[in-house]
């Protein structure tokens, strides 16, 4: 890493305000980049009395890192606008109390029983990564479960291009979770936190839609003990391809839950009333997904007290019909 003026700037300015003594580690692997982290933090240490330095010597194939406290792991060079992040998480591990965190951040990592590991995908010129680095800072030391792992995506292409990561933030969880730009560490949260048998809020929900979870999502549902009490709100959503996903989950549910799918439609039809007529369309759909024989008679009712549109007459008599073809126990 070339060092620019400001780059030197930065780090004389934050030395100034560091009183406790701080220390990372260099991975040095096999890897030909290695010497590249291995310079930055020995540079990186000439400028800041307090920092001392470990070199960790590997003979593997792996992927250098630095490593700091024992929560964050970064296979890059913070440069650019991760530099300023990166130094506020390295004075963090300084500290000999935990970092207080966001009340409502707290009470779902305190319920974290096993670790947890995110996977951050940034690069130097990326201003979102470094908001989100922000975000995450202190909380593998609150936390000591959580772990946040951050790959430079220029400096490591060929772990990025088979994840099929174009663009930056991208923080995965898993195999199966992923957020891309922009997004509420709260809603990311609620993923990798959840115990198997809990819920979602609706705006995680809605992400996870979003990023193309839908199958994810009917999975977790599965797992759950109960209906998920914001689903409703999800499946009436203003946005048509939130509606969407949210008809996928629905219709893999009535498939292999029937009894929970079904279990979401009274609820939903409290909202037909008030609900625009792109939804009230969606709505009739989705009894005729998953419901049984007996919402027959709600329809006919409700047709009777209405006079809908062609397009809203059509949509309800083929739910009527799909719901007397099925054989499903009320």
């Amino acid at each position: 890493m070339k060092w620019g003026e400001r780059e030197k700037e930065t780090v004389r300015a934050w030395s100034g305000h560091v009183t406790a003594p701080v220390h990372l580690t260099v991975e040095k692997t096999l890897d030909e980049r290695s010497s590249d982290l291995v310079d930055f933090a020995r540079e990186l240490a000439r400028m800041v009395p307090g920092l001392t330095v470990e070199i960790s010597e590997r003979e593997v194939r792996d992927l250098p890192a630095i490593l700091v406290g024992s929560g964050w792991i970064f296979h890059g060079i913070p440069a650019g606008a991760e530099l300023r992040p990166f130094l506020e998480i390295l004075a963090l591990s300084g500290q000999k109390t935990p970092p207080a965190v966001d009340p409502d951040l707290f009470s779902l990592l305190d319920t974290l029983e096993s670790p947890r590991e995110l996977t951050l995908y940034v690069t130097a010129q990326c201003p979102h990564c470094a908001h989100m680095l922000f975000d995450l800072a202190p909380l593998p030391y609150a936390f000591p479960r959580l772990i946040v792992r951050v790959i430079d995506a220029s400096l490591f292409p060929e772990e990025a291009r088979p994840l099929g990561i174009r663009a930056v933030p991208t923080l995965l969880h898993g195999d199966d979770f992923r957020w891309t730009g922009r997004v509420k560490i709260r809603e990311v949260l609620e993923v990798v936190c959840r115990q198997d048998r809990g819920e979602l809020s609706a705006a995680a929900t809605i992400r996870l839609l979003k990023e193309g979870k839908a199958q994810e999502v009917a999975r977790l549902m599965a797992r759950s003990e109960h209906a998920w009490k914001d689903f409703p709100r999800v499946l009436t959503h203003p946005e048509w391809s939130v509606r969407l996903g949210a008809l996928v989950v629905l219709e893999d549910l009535a498939e292999a839950h029937p009894d929970l799918a079904r279990s979401y439609l009274s609820p939903l039809w409290e909202r037909m009333e008030t609900a625009p007529e792109s939804v009230q369309g969606d709505i009739l759909y989705a009894v005729g997904l998953a419901g049984d024989r007996s919402w027959i008679g709600v329809l006919e009712r409700w047709l009777k007290e209405h006079t809908p549109g062609p397009d809203l007459l059509e949509v309800a008599r083929e739910a009527m019909e799909k719901l007397g073809s099925v054989i499903r126990n009320p």
